[in-house]
């Protein structure tokens, strides 16, 4: 019997990119707020729309996560989307696609990643500060009250 092992890749085939859509989803069903402020539907409706790269997470043939990197110009991009699905945790896809996405968006010719999260993610926001994340003024609007606003330079 083989082991199945967790794959971190570029998500471009229909597949993927509809694999990708349903986590996305899934990651909106997730999460304790709602995100119409930022036209969820509209993103879906347009999907990728503005995300300029995006990746997926695969334990053996099976996609457990996902993250997309948005273009804010003049060599920043924000990372969105973050989320691995409940049978992929634990594996450590949350942490190797970031890994992944700083890796790529270094490459794509970016400098500085930005992110937001909410502090009750208390699991996100501690592997960002992990992976070299601070805290920084807001960047864009968000309703809720415990918004974290963060950055790193690539």
């Amino acid at each position: 019997m083989t082991e199945r092992q967790l794959t971190i890749t570029a998500a471009e085939s229909p597949s993927d990119l509809a694999a990708v859509k349903a986590i996305f989803r899934a990651f909106v069903e997730f999460l304790p707020i709602d995100l119409s402020f930022q036209d969820i539907e509209g993103e879906m409706a347009r999907f990728p729309g503005d995300f300029v790269h995006l990746l997926i997470a695969k334990y053996g043939d099976a996609p457990v996560g996902a993250v997309a990197l948005k273009d804010h110009g003049e060599g920043i991009c924000e990372m969105k989307r973050l989320y691995v699905l409940p049978e992929g945790r634990g594996t450590g896809a949350g942490q190797k696609m970031c890994e992944r996405l700083l890796s790529d968006a270094k490459g794509l010719g970016f400098h500085t990643m930005l992110l937001d999260s909410l502090t009750r993610l208390e699991a996100a926001v501690n592997l960002y500060r992990k992976l070299g994340f601070e805290e920084i003024q807001p960047y864009n609007f968000n309703p809720e009250d415990d918004v974290v606003y963060m950055q790193r330079l690539l």
